[in-house]
């Protein structure tokens, strides 16, 4: 019950459940090499089902992102009804953390192309109540080789406060011209 097999295309990968894992060992590493399971082969397709941003999604949150080249940031405003919180009256951590997510990959894909979130680090400032509106902006801020940096924050449109921050590191895909 602790191990299991994944399976992408023509790839296969052991995983380790994390309550059978050895002490010691990083949960999702195999037994055979301890390194990191590599990422399956994606192909990026924009289906328009995006939670976040696509329009096509009926319970999605359909942002609209402007994109600032000279800054290699994107950004969005919104405002997220009562459906979105945790505690009451407090929006759900999670929903900010999806929204820094996005605009930060937003930032990566546009400016230095498709990729991943490798990682993500999110820090909350101040609560956020249903039906205050606010600004999500991410920005690219380092590039490294096949590996790149964003940031993003939340503020409060009507006062400028901080609700949210993160950092995070994407990896950039490997996008074939060729049909396959």
């Amino acid at each position: 019950m602790g191990r299991g097999r994944l399976s992408h295309g023509a790839q296969e990968q052991e995983i380790i459940a994390p309550e059978k894992a050895d002490p010691g060992k990083e949960i999702g590493m195999t037994d055979q090499k301890k390194t990191p399971a590599a990422a399956p082969d994606i192909i990026p397709i924009a289906d328009n089902y995006c939670f976040v941003c696509g329009k096509d999604n009926p319970r999605g949150l359909k942002i609209r992102v402007q994109y600032f080249p000279e800054e290699m940031a994107a950004e969005t405003r919104v405002t997220l009804p009562r459906e979105y919180q945790g505690w009451a009256d407090v929006i759900h951590g999670g929903i900010l953390s999806t929204l820094l997510d996005e605009m930060m990959a937003h930032a990566v894909w546009r400016f230095a192309g498709p990729g991943l979130t490798l990682g993500m680090e999110v820090r909350f400032h101040h609560p956020l109540k249903p039906d205050e509106a606010i600004r999500v902006r991410g920005v690219l801020t380092a590039l490294n080789g096949s590996r790149r940096t964003a940031e993003a924050l939340i503020t409060r449109t009507s006062d400028d406060k901080r609700i949210a921050s993160a950092k995070s590191r994407f990896l950039l895909l490997e996008v074939n011209g060729g049909g396959g």
